[in-house]
């Protein structure tokens, strides 16, 4: 039988990856696609890459004389919690996830930005973590200041974003019974993403570029307006880092 109290714990991981306290800077970009983290590699100067651990990959460098981190977090919510815990763990104080998400309702477009004020949970990696009666929040601030920049790339919804743990059963009955809750829109990170900034006490926030809609049935993951959006994204989300401090 198992003795001690836990097996690993995210500094010791860290500390296995030759990880030093100091290395990221304090505030993240976070992704869950690698090349979208690549892309806010590029903004970088001097970028130094932190660790690689089972294909997810962070580097830190300055933008306009500060030290940003940048990577990818995550697919899932169990990658996305262990990851997101591991950032928080290495001293990282201001968290923005750069995503994607399906939209839940007609007049949200392919292409367009979803900005979260209100997470529901709805993945099985949070349970082991809070209970079933914990909200996890965005900060307000934060997430006030990044709609406003992302405003000037596109068409941006702040909602509720519900995240889900099994993409091919988003049936009618149970997507409907969390647009009733209050979600514009579906992913699958979200949810840990923010209750691990939350337990830590960090800042975060989260914009999510459109890739489909579950109401209209379009499927936008090959769609020119869907990889414009990205683009603009990224250079939003620098914008972000000049103005909000």
């Amino acid at each position: 039988m198992m003795k001690r109290d836990i097996h690993i714990s995210p500094q010791a991981l860290l500390e296995s990856l030759q990880f030093r306290p100091g290395d990221f800077g304090k505030t993240a970009l976070v992704s869950g696609q690698i090349h979208r983290a690549q892309m806010c590699l590029k903004k970088l100067e001097n970028p130094v890459k932190n660790f690689t651990f089972l294909n997810y990959t962070f580097w830190t460098g300055e933008y306009k004389g500060r030290k940003i981190t940048v990577g990818n977090g995550g697919f899932y919510a169990p990658d996305s919690a262990f990851v997101t815990e591991m950032l928080c763990a290495g001293g990282i104080d201001t968290f923005v996830r750069l995503g994607s998400c399906g939209a839940l309702r007609e007049d949200i477009n392919i292409g367009d930005y979803v900005v979260a004020d209100k997470i529901i949970r709805g993945d099985g990696a949070t349970k082991y973590y809070v209970d079933e009666s914990f909200e996890a929040k965005v900060s307000g601030g934060l997430t006030e200041k990044l709609a406003e920049v992302f405003s000037s790339k596109g068409r941006v919804h702040k909602g509720g974003v519900w995240t889900t743990d099994a993409i091919f059963r988003e049936t009618k009955e149970i997507v409907n019974s969390y647009i009733e809750k209050g979600a514009v829109a579906v992913d699958m990170v979200t949810s840990p993403f923010i209750t691990l900034a939350n337990l830590y006490k960090k800042k975060s926030a989260v914009v999510l570029t459109v890739s489909d809609n579950l109401i209209t049935g379009e499927l936008g993951f090959a769609d020119y307006r869907f990889f414009s959006a990205e683009l603009k994204m990224i250079d939003a989300a620098f914008d972000l880092l000049e103005d909000y401090t």
